[in-house]
């Protein structure tokens, strides 16, 4: 009796004691998801959980009206998730107090732990970099250009990046490139790690088990090395780099 009265007495102000005395009996409504659609280029920011992987707290989701939609992390500049169908739903941002976060709406192909796309390197054979300690890694945001897509920007070894994607015209996927104005001696991009990565031709490799697609645009070969997950796909930066991913 007591924990109705409080009840009822907590909706009086609002709706008066008969019809509070009702709404007190009723269980509370479920609110309706909220969901964002990208029916033009759309950029989001939010936290992005990755299974397994724990949480990006630096990224951005880049919406297409395509249906074809990815995910940036700008603590790595590295695209951690890519997807086609509906863009994100942002309940968990949203809704009441939130916390942050967003989720894709769809099946998602995922890149593996966050790690920086770019590294200097003693050999294409060398282990690639556990974190940016070191490297000067600084981001310094996004531009967008005339359509509302973005460009990402940050520095590494003292070196300025610009990372630019876009949706190829089939919308089978993204083609990515990555320009830098300063000296890249040294330097790799590290393009796939997973279990397993299969040469189909010097421009084209599986990756597991066609789970996505790496295509190789400007004639460089990549290397494919061993690493402790499984396998890399590791090429020489020499200031360019163009490739398109597929899925």
């Amino acid at each position: 009796m007591h924990n109705l009265l409080k009840n009822v007495i907590a909706t009086v102000f609002i709706a008066g004691f008969t019809v509070s005395t009702v709404l007190a009996q009723q269980p509370r409504k479920r609110p309706d998801p909220v969901y964002i659609d990208a029916t033009e280029n759309t950029i989001v920011r939010s936290f992005i959980d990755l299974p397994g992987n724990g949480r990006v707290t630096h990224s951005v989701n880049v919406g297409s009206p395509t249906t074809v939609h990815y995910t940036y992390d700008m603590d790595k500049g590295m695209i951690v998730a890519l997807w086609k169908g509906d863009f994100l739903n942002a309940s968990s941002m949203w809704i009441e107090r939130g916390d942050g976060s967003s989720k894709v709406r769809g099946k998602a192909t995922y890149f593996g732990k966050p790690a920086l796309t770019l590294a200097k390197l003693s050999s294409d054979q060398a282990t690639w970099v556990a974190d940016t300690t070191g490297t000067r890694y600084k981001p310094t945001g996004y531009k967008l250009d005339d359509t509302g897509l973005p460009t990402f920007m940050y520095q590494i070894h003292g070196t300025q990046v610009n990372d630019a994607s876009r949706v190829l015209p089939n919308g089978e996927g993204i083609k990515r490139e990555i320009t830098a104005q300063g000296t890249t001696t040294g330097m790799y991009a590290r393009l796939a790690s997973a279990k397993q990565i299969v040469k189909v031709s010097d421009a084209l490799y599986t990756i597991d088990d066609k789970a996505y697609q790496v295509r190789l645009d400007d004639g460089v070969v990549p290397v494919i090395r061993l690493s402790a997950e499984g396998q890399e796909l590791v090429v020489p930066f020499k200031g360019k780099l163009t490739y398109s991913i597929i899925f």
